[in-house]
Formats: C-alpha cells, structure tokens, sequence
C-alpha cells in the first residue's frame, strides 16, 4: 500500500513538472511572437510613412503590402501578381530597387526617374561651380609659392627657410590632390564608370583584397573565415570590382567588435551568376535605415564617414549587370550580398 502512495506522489510531481515546463514554454513563445509582431509593426509603420513608394511581395510575386503613397499614385495592387503590375509601372518612368526579406519575400522600392534626372543636372551645375571656385586660389597659390621659392633659393643664406617653405609648398601640392580626388570621385555620382573590361579570375581578385583587409584584422583580433571557390572568371574591370569589395570589407571590419567574426564567401549558382557574400558581428544598421544603404551620402548612426563607399559598390556592381543587397540577420550585424554574372 505504501508503495502505490509513494508511486502515485512521484506520478503527481512528474505530471506537476511537466506542467511547470509547459506553461513556461508556452509563456516563451507568446512573449517571442509578441517581439515578431511588434517588430512587424515598426516595419509597417515605418515604411508606410515613406514618401516613396514600396511593395513587399511573397514568395509566389503576389503583393501583400504597399505603403502610403503607393496607394495613392498606383492605387490597391494587394492580391496581384508583381511581375505582371511591373510592367505598366515601368512605363511610368520608375527607377526599382529590390532588398530580400526573410522566408523569401522581396521589398521594391520605386524611385521617380525625373526627379532623379532633375538632381543630376543641379548637381553637375553646381559641383561645376563649386570645382572652379576651389582651384583657382590654388592655381593662385601655386603660382606665388613657385615664384617665392625662386627668390628664396637665389638668396643661399636661408637654407632653413627654404626648407620650411618646401614642407609647406609639399602640404599645399597634397592638399590640392586630395581635393582634385574628392571632385572626381563626387562625378561618378551622376556620370557612368569608365570600365575598361578584361577577363581575370575574380577568387584570385578576392584573395588579394583580404590580403589587404587581413592587417586591419589583426590589429582587432578579428577572425577572418574565408570560403572562396578554386577559379571563378568573370569579365569586368578589376581594379573598379576590387574597390567595391573592399569597400563593405573595410565597413566590416570598422563595425565589428574586437575578438569578432568576418565571413567571406562566393559561390556560383545554377543562373550562371557568382554570389560574394560578406557578413560581420557589428550592430548592424536601424532596419528603417536598410532600404536607403547604398544611396549617394546615407549613412547610419554608428557611421563617421562621408557615407560613400557603399555608393561606389553599388555603382560598380551595378555597371557589371549586378546586384547589391543587404540584410540584417538575426543574430545580428550586416550581411552584404554582390551578385555578379560569371564570363
């Protein structure tokens, strides 16, 4: 007898720990499915307070959501198919940008093609403007420092003099060149790439950036995990390909914390296009902040810089038929996906 009262007090606080550990679970997954969902909501909210127009579309194309003004200038798409509204939206002239979502859903971003263009022409105008107002006092400069330097050496007692005058005329020549750069570089946001093609083998082009990444690295105790194909030829311009690698490389590496993780990766897929994956543990980037990466001076809180390296990959990689596409994972940081046709 005793023995079936023990047994049954056993049987009661097996049940009554099964019990415990149910409700918790379950306690567990409503406050997980509370995150998903306001999580969702700040997405929604977000996006649809944007005055440019944007779709998520499923996995089948199918649009299930539109933002405000897609409402109002396209009217209600939801329930169509995408690939099919596409192509009367095209006429419309819309610029579209894509960024992958999880589970396979796509968000398409419409930028209007006129007032682009409307931005290229005052921009050209006034960086035209700005380069000439900022070279003539240094063509000025030089002039009087060439003269200066003349009548300095004709007089050989001041030898430390000269001396001080070739350090500062040198700072001037540099800082003349760095400026020169800047207002090249400021072009290409409004003109197409000089691309001179060849065919070469992009992991070998790979391999020689992380060559130049791997001390930056170093000095963090960042671990670089590198998975690059034997041989992958493409055609394009490698020293234009290299920069828009090192670009998020070296965004990578400035994000990700010391004793951090970087991964590298290509491979080719079935559609004869090679996928270079880049990955760090930073804080990643504010998810309303992830459709405008890439885009000529943004940059995110954490971001010192001009906001510009991003604008460049994005710009080469495009000129090469290819794809830019950013995602926040969720264990957190910033991948980085550049899809790119083979040869």
């Amino acid at each position: 007898m005793a023995f079936v009262v023990t047994l049954s007090i056993l049987f009661n606080i097996f049940l009554g720990l099964i019990l415990f550990w149910l409700l918790k679970k379950l306690k567990e997954n409503k406050q997980k499915a509370e995150d998903i969902r306001q999580k969702q909501v700040f997405w929604e909210e977000t996006l649809y307070q944007l005055e440019i127009p944007v779709f998520i579309v499923d996995q089948t194309e199918e649009i299930f959501w539109q933002n405000k003004i897609s409402l109002s200038l396209f009217g209600d798409l939801r329930g169509k198919r995408f690939d099919t509204t596409l192509e009367e939206m095209i006429t419309k002239n819309w610029e579209i940008k894509t960024y992958l979502l999880k589970e396979g859903k796509q968000v398409y971003v419409f930028i209007d093609k006129s007032e682009k263009e409307m931005f290229k022409k005052s921009y050209t105008l006034a960086l035209s403007y700005l380069s000439h107002e900022i070279k003539t006092p240094f063509t000025i400069l030089r002039g009087y420092a060439e003269k200066l330097e003349g009548e300095i050496l004709s007089l050989n007692q001041y030898t430390q003099i000269h001396d001080y005058f070739v350090t500062f005329k040198n700072a001037l020549e540099r800082i003349e060149r760095l400026v020169s750069k800047l207002f090249t570089s400021l072009e290409y946001l409004v003109k197409e790439l000089p691309l001179k093609k060849e065919r070469f083998d992009l992991s070998l082009a790979l391999e020689d950036v992380i060559f130049w990444i791997r001390p930056l690295c170093e000095d963090k105790n960042i671990s670089l995990e590198v998975d690059l194909p034997e041989s992958v030829w493409i055609e394009g311009d490698k020293d234009w390909l290299m920069q828009a690698f090192l670009n998020p490389l070296e965004n990578a590496v400035k994000f990700t914390p010391k004793n951090g993780k970087i991964t590298v990766k290509a491979y080719t897929r079935e559609n004869q296009m090679i996928n270079i994956l880049i990955k760090d543990e930073g804080p990643g980037v504010n998810p309303k902040d992830l459709p405008f990466l890439g885009m000529p001076f943004f940059k995110s809180s954490a971001d010192k810089g001009l906001g510009f390296g991003l604008f460049i990959t994005k710009k080469v990689v495009e000129a090469h038929n290819g794809k830019v596409k950013f995602s926040l994972p969720s264990q957190g940081g910033l991948e980085v996906l550049i899809e790119l046709p083979m040869s």
